[in-house]
């Protein structure tokens, strides 16, 4: 999304400086005269017609291959001559294929300039090597060799190259005989990778090591290095920056690797209502697979994405190739319906919710809703199947003002209820610890929206007929918020503010009084260029390497370090935080053990063997739920909420309880009667197996004239008072009166 702020617009000056930390697709230098080196492999086509191996001349002069020769893990000079491919040029690369010449260079659109030697019968395999001799002695003619096994360990486990050629990460694999300094190539990556013909991925016939030399070898990507490629999409500068108010808490250090990389192919999210391809927003990842990450564009697009070695490139399954155009409900109409789509979250149903500040058909008018979306769904398109309008909720934003209309929802997270009953979390709207079951339409957690506006996060429960109740507003200090995460692992909520903030997270935790407050803050990692930065996403514990994981970044605007550099036009950054960052307890504290030598007075809370008890009146030395009808009385909640039944327990009509697995409410006062019995104190509340239908009868429920069950495939209903008397279709003068 684009601000109009009044903010000082960032001097790009210092980028060089961001750039040259950087890790990012670039020309290297190249070796010596002789330097041939392995380039690319792919062990395995499964579609096109031949493997293949690629090797580029990386030196300075020509090289004759004559006495030159290729062999597989034999590494027997001579077995593969090559002295027909003639002589390389600078930075020229050949192939060596067991295709045809005519058909491999169809396959992959190559010219007759490129050198290949076809009917190749040296096959590789799975886990194999690749030996490249410049004469006839196995050791001193030794070239080049790479040692590879997808199924490996250390140096040898590199890509598996089915269908997709394994290409260098960086220089530094070159020649260096380590395969897990290689990685899976991708359509439009640093090296031009395209899809075959038949359908495999890669780029046989080039090199970018090959294009020669940059004349700064320290600083690639300075203003002494090679020029960058014409790109074919349209990044934007930041606009503007600013600093962190002072309600805002001082940003503590990076937690984790100083290090960042692009993570993605340059220029890769255009789509066909926006080649400009900016715009990536939201991102969050599959909580079922790892290796995937969805993104949100603002010009109304999902991606789904997934790791090919170290970079993130579009999923090409069930239509998500280019993306998938999303829509409000009911429409699939471009023209008007466009929703500005700003951030997303995975709820507990697997689906998308995400959220938008306007239509971009009427782009004054602000229009904050959470969408939901079925990622599963077939085709190219997405309609939701659900919105919640919000935009009531936030009558400062004034229709007709453009800026305000484009200072609405910006991010969206999911938070189980699990982690908010667990730590106290204060309903705001009662004052009181929250309690899922208050809201039954809700589901299984809130989502909390994060409005750029003011940098504050809305807290929501989302019912299934559309309707929605505000349960909390967090304040993260920061004064604006483009994007918000929750994390399972860390259990926290991070909030992300971009350029605008200088590039912070506030990491926000449960507090004593259960208010959700700011918990700590962290800079950002010192490569990590200051510019639109929308979207964050930390990848589970489950991923940890060496105490850390990664976290992703999308930049909005795709500026990289500015114009000519190599991070210019790509959106994703990967960087590593620590897996454990040590950010202790939280939540509002649990009673104090009992002990038995102090007086207790009415409404004193306990801890004892695991429960948690409150004093009916005075008490002192008698043991915690020693007596059904002592002085302390047992305090259970379940996890959503919900008030569980106990012995000890005190009870008055109208309270509502769960008992093995079954609800009920209570008719009158009861202590140490259980919950089940037919007549008695309590009443079940049989909820319908469908919404708007019919609950089953139930035995153990008190039902009067009107009541409705369902039995037997038959509709029912009660003519006066009755609990116990099960209906029938035989009883024709009974309580029961069959009316379906």
């Amino acid at each position: 999304m684009r601000r109009s702020l009044s903010l000082v617009v960032a001097a790009v000056a210092a980028s060089a400086a961001v750039c040259a930390a950087l890790a990012v697709p670039t020309t290297v230098q190249a070796a010596d005269a002789a330097s041939v080196k392995i380039t690319e492999w792919m062990y395995n086509p499964v579609s096109s017609s031949g493997e293949y191996v690629e090797f580029t001349n990386l030196g300075a002069a020509p090289v004759s291959l004559a006495g030159w020769s290729f062999d597989d893990d034999s590494r027997t000079p001579g077995t593969v001559p090559l002295d027909s491919l003639g002589t390389l040029a600078v930075g020229q690369s050949a192939i060596i294929t067991e295709s045809a010449d005519a058909t491999f260079r169809t396959e992959w659109s190559l010219g007759a300039d490129v050198k290949i030697l076809a009917g190749n019968t040296t096959n590789l395999g799975r886990a194999d090597e690749i030996n490249l001799f410049n004469g006839p002695d196995a050791v001193a003619n030794l070239a080049d060799r790479l040692t590879y096994n997808d199924q490996g360990t250390g140096t040898v486990k590199g890509p598996r190259t089915q269908g997709v050629a394994g290409i260098p990460k960086t220089t530094a694999a070159l020649g260096a005989n380590d395969a897990s300094q290689w990685q899976l190539s991708a359509v439009g990556d640093a090296e031009g990778s395209r899809t075959s013909t038949a359908g495999d991925i890669g780029s046989p016939g080039t090199s970018r090591f090959g294009a020669g030399a940059p004349t700064n070898p320290t600083d690639p990507t300075g203003p002494t290095g090679p020029p960058a490629p014409t790109l074919n999409c349209q990044p934007e500068a930041p606009s503007g920056t600013g600093t962190l108010p002072a309600s805002a808490l001082a940003p503590a250090a990076w937690p984790g690797s100083a290090s960042v990389a692009v993570a993605d192919p340059r220029c890769a999210w255009k789509t066909t209502t926006g080649p400009e391809g900016r715009d990536v927003s939201g991102l969050v990842f599959d909580p079922s697979n790892a290796n995937v990450l969805y993104s949100v564009k603002n010009k109304s697009w999902v991606f789904r994405m997934v790791k090919q070695g170290d970079t993130w490139v579009a999923d090409t399954s069930n239509g998500w190739g280019a993306g998938k155009q999303i829509f409000f409900p009911g429409s699939t109409d471009t023209q008007t319906n466009q929703p500005d789509s700003e951030g997303l979250t995975i709820g507990a149903d697997g689906a998308l919710y995400v959220t938008t500040e306007r239509n971009n058909a009427a782009n004054t008018i602000p229009l904050n809703s959470i969408l939901r979306f079925d990622p599963a769904q077939a085709g190219t398109q997405l309609v939701a199947t659900d919105e919640w309008n919000l935009t009531a909720e936030f009558p400062e934003l004034h229709a007709g003002n453009k800026t305000e209309a484009n200072l609405g929802f910006e991010g969206v997270t999911f938070v189980p209820d699990g982690y908010l009953t667990g730590n106290g979390f204060v309903d705001q709207s009662t004052g009181k610890a929250y309690k899922p079951i208050d809201y039954p339409k809700h589901g299984t957690g809130l989502y909390f929206a994060a409005l750029e506006n003011d940098g504050k996060l809305y807290a929501y429960a989302l019912n299934n007929d559309h309707s929605f109740h505000r349960v909390a507003v967090v304040d993260t200090g920061m004064g604006h918020v483009m994007d918000v995460s929750f994390d399972a692992d860390t259990q926290r909520i991070w909030a992300l503010c971009d350029n605008t903030c200088g590039v912070t997270s506030t990491v926000l935790k449960v507090s004593a009084t259960g208010s959700i407050v700011p918990d700590v803050a962290y800079a950002k990692p010192a490569p990590l260029p200051v510019n639109n930065l929308e979207g964050f996403a930390l990848a589970p514990n489950s991923t940890c390497v060496g105490g850390t994981k990664e976290v992703v970044w999308s930049d909005d605007g795709i500026y990289g370090a500015g114009p000519g550099t190599a991070s210019e036009g790509h959106a994703l950054y990967s960087g590593r935080i620590d897996c454990d960052l040590g950010l202790g307890g939280q939540g509002v504290p649990k009673p104090a053990a009992w002990d038995t030598g102090t007086a207790y007075a009415s409404g004193d809370l306990v801890s004892y063997g695991g429960s948690v008890f409150r004093a009916l009146w005075y008490t002192r030395g008698e043991t915690p739920g020693g007596s059904t009808y002592g002085a302390w009385a047992e305090i259970a909640i379940a996890s959503d909420g919900s008030t569980l039944w106990t012995a000890t327990g005190v009870f008055t009509a109208g309270d509502v309880v769960v008992y093995q697995g079954r609800t009920f409410t209570a008719l009158w006062y009861t202590r140490g009667t259980a919950p089940g019995g037919v007549g008695g104190p309590w009443s079940e509340i049989v909820a319908p197996t469908t919404p708007g239908g019919v609950p089953a009868w139930s035995p153990a429920t008190v039902y009067t004239g009107g009541d409705k069950v369902s039995g037997s495939g038959h509709i029912y209903q009660a003519q006066w008072y009755t609990v116990g008397t099960a209906p029938s279709q035989t009883s024709l003068w009974g309580v029961w009166k069959l009316i379906g």
